[in-house]
């Protein structure tokens, strides 16, 4: 017997096609910079996210972007020790 639900990489291409028509609105380069750094995002953690097996696609596909965007961020300074 075959499979009857996709995987999570395939699930996750299915909703990145959904989102094409989005990209083509963008109307700025530095929009469509930002939209493909999510897209990056959410395919980065995609071995993550198929091990931990969420039934939620969408809750994978958040923390995969929010935790590629906030790798992105630039590192916070080291918390001063009280004197």
């Amino acid at each position: 017997m075959g499979r009857t639900a996709p995987t999570y990489r395939q699930a996750l291409e299915e909703r990145m096609k959904r989102w094409d028509a989005f990209a083509r609105l963008l109307t700025t380069p530095e929009e469509r910079r930002a939209f493909d750094l999510v897209r990056t995002g959410a395919r980065r953690y995609a071995a993550q996210a198929t091990y931990v097996g969420s039934p939620d696609l969408l809750e994978s596909l958040l923390l995969s972007v929010l935790t590629d965007l906030a790798r992105r961020l630039p590192a916070e300074p080291a918390p001063k020790e009280p004197r």
